[in-house]
């Protein structure tokens, strides 16, 4: 709080009333003119003390108010947001209420405990954006437009439909829950599910492949679907324990062989 200072005129006035009987004396002219230039030299003291205090304290008072307002928007929450930078992709989050408007982002928390996603037939390119879907189990995204994608953050993720696009590169890395993987009629080049023990479903029909290994799937039974046919391959790696025993519901063109080896 700013100290009150006391008025100048108070302190002057008594030295006014004096000079009442001084400036009936005789010859006082010199001692009048030493008093009012006392009084005058108190009085623009006490002023020049009083506007510095009043420039201090409005200072203070401003660098107050900025102060609160840098703390306002300081301790507003950060909402955590996720790029979508394929407008048809955010889109259908806009159809599905997970967005509002067409902006390059979506809220992240509106999507990271989603388990089921369906997007098919959205004319999508570009999935980017889905590594924040964590929470996710299900992807349906088959006849879209992508060419692309990787799911390798999306671990809990145990299904993935991504039939009828023009997939070159499809990663599902580290997925070790993923149980089916339903990709044909695609342009895949190669597939790596070294880390997908789980797979009970694995359709690759109509794709670009070159070769492919199965071997790490030790349960002959649990693989109960898989295709292959129609891709420029001319073997197939598998374990001791499925060559011994292929499956009849699996698929192949008629001159593809099963091998513990392709070399």
């Amino acid at each position: 709080m700013l100290k009150q200072r006391s008025k100048p005129w108070k302190k002057a006035w008594p030295v006014w009333n004096n000079l009442n009987d001084v400036s009936l004396r005789p010859n006082s002219n010199t001692f009048l003119t030493s008093i009012f230039n006392i009084i005058s030299f108190a009085m623009k003291r006490e002023m020049i003390l009083l506007l510095a205090s009043v420039l201090v304290w409005t200072a203070c008072s401003t660098d107050g108010d900025d102060t609160e307002g840098q703390n306002g928007t300081d301790d507003m929450p950060m909402v955590a947001r996720t790029a979508i930078p394929d407008a048809n992709f955010e889109q259908a989050l806009i159809d599905l209420d997970l967005d509002d408007e067409v902006d390059g982002f979506v809220n992240t928390n509106a999507i990271s405990d989603l388990e089921d996603l369906v997007i098919e037939e959205k004319e999508i390119s570009n999935l980017s954006g889905i590594e924040d879907f964590t929470a996710l189990v299900g992807l349906w995204v088959s006849r879209n437009n992508l060419t692309a994608l990787d799911l390798t953050e999306n671990r809990n993720l145990k299904f993935a439909f991504v039939a009828d696009n023009d997939l070159t590169i499809l990663r599902v890395d580290r997925l070790t829950l993923l149980e089916k993987i339903q990709a044909e009629n695609n342009a895949l080049v190669s597939l790596n599910i070294a880390d997908n023990q789980a797979l009970q479903q694995l359709s690759l029909a109509n794709n670009q492949l070159a070769g492919i290994n199965i071997s790490n799937i030790t349960n002959t039974t649990q693989l109960n679907t898989f295709s292959i046919e129609n891709n420029p391959l001319e073997c197939i790696i598998v374990n001791e324990a499925q060559l011994a025993d292929i499956p009849s519901q699996w698929t192949k063109d008629d001159e593809d062989v099963y091998a513990l080896d392709c070399n």
